[in-house]
């Protein structure tokens, strides 16, 4: 059994790296006590749109972590209706990256602070004992003080914590091609588009079309995005609705090359922590009204490593009041207002394109 670590991180995404690296900042010496596993080895892709607004932008500066990569900014966000618009005009109001490359470089920052990492190991279980944790891993067993749950909508954490309430999971499907300059006109004019037409055909949800950069060149990364909130509807048909849209730019693609993945998300008030266990991230759940997810990990960080620092200075690791202070926080704030306003539209008290001019034209 091996005791260097107090603390293990599950989870090489932005919100375990964004926890290691806000501990570093204000804890350093728990930081040197932290351990972060990833069951993948960098640089390892995840399904994402790739969109950092600049609130996360503004996190990771705070933490003098700022990030370098190929990235298209974006200055206006358009959000269609059918033949409605709403373009939200702002100079560099978020950029859009690829997680492959983002995730990669945030690693690569925390390692040359000095956070210790072993890749391709995965999490398996943990036990309670004597007010800390055995935690088994495929590769060994660690004894620590707390658990960061930091891996994904599908969390293993999470489901070993048998929390009384369940996540919610949204669904989405997301395919890169080549942009192709007579229909993919979002790089050039530096936009980014959330499509939310296809709302006629049951969908709870968007299209999206982001430019990016992959290997040097122009490419578009497509999505479709499902949140099924309101469960008395049918559910859509994703991979008609994407095709078709695909088609209408002329890509043809085979579904097979399309990638799909689970977003999770919480339709009450979460239990997010146990005893020595917190959730951040897609663990803990986003915000389901667009699936958004980059800068409320990093956010999920700031707060998880205060709730830690605070632990160990107090010596008491029930972490009690975490769930209530993710709730009472800026992001827990940003995904009760986006619940709600997700169930006002999908049950169709409310319009989708007025709901996006109020969220993107409120005071931060």
């Amino acid at each position: 059994m091996k005791n260097n670590y107090d603390i293990l991180i599950v989870g090489g995404g932005p919100a375990g790296v964004s926890s290691w690296l806000h501990l570093q900042k204000y804890a350093p010496e728990l930081a040197q006590r932290t351990l972060l596993i990833e069951k993948e080895k960098y640089p390892r892709d995840k399904l994402c749109g790739g969109g950092v607004l600049g609130l996360g932008d503004a996190i990771l500066k705070k933490i003098d972590s700022t990030i370098n990569i190929p990235s298209v900014p974006i200055h206006t966000f358009e959000y269609r209706l059918g033949d409605d618009v709403f373009c939200h005009r702002q100079q560099n109001f978020c950029r859009i990256v690829r997680r492959i490359e983002f995730d990669h470089a945030l690693e690569k920052i925390a390692l040359e602070k000095g956070l210790h990492v072993n890749e391709e190991e995965m999490f398996l279980d943990f036990l309670h004992r004597d007010n800390n944790l055995t935690v088994k891993t495929n590769r060994r067993t660690y004894r620590v003080k707390a658990l960061i749950g930091a891996d994904g909508a599908t969390s293993k954490v999470r489901k070993q914590m048998n929390l009384p309430i369940k996540p919610c999971f949204a669904s989405a499907i997301e395919f890169l091609a080549p942009s192709n300059p007579r229909y993919d006109t979002e790089l050039n004019n530096n936009t980014a588009v959330m499509d939310f037409t296809p709302t006629a055909e049951n969908l709870q949800g968007y299209v999206w079309h982001f430019p990016c950069i992959r290997n040097g060149k122009p490419w578009m990364n497509h999505g479709i995005y499902d949140v099924h909130i309101n469960r008395e509807k049918p559910f859509p048909n994703l991979k008609t609705i994407f095709s078709h849209t695909l088609q209408q730019r002329k890509i043809t693609s085979d579904p097979s090359h399309w990638v799909g993945a689970p977003i999770s998300w919480f339709a009450e008030k979460p239990t997010l922590s146990t005893q020595n266990i917190l959730l951040v991230g897609d663990a803990a759940g986003i915000e389901p009204l667009t699936g958004a997810g980059i800068h409320l990990s990093l956010f999920y960080g700031s707060i998880a490593a205060k709730t830690i620092q605070d632990a160990f200075q107090q010596d008491n690791f029930s972490f009690k009041e975490y769930s209530t202070q993710v709730q009472s926080s800026f992001i827990g704030k940003i995904i009760q207002q986006c619940t709600y306003f997700s169930r006002e539209v999908y049950h169709g008290r409310m319009n989708i394109l007025e709901v996006m001019k109020k969220i993107v034209l409120a005071k931060p």
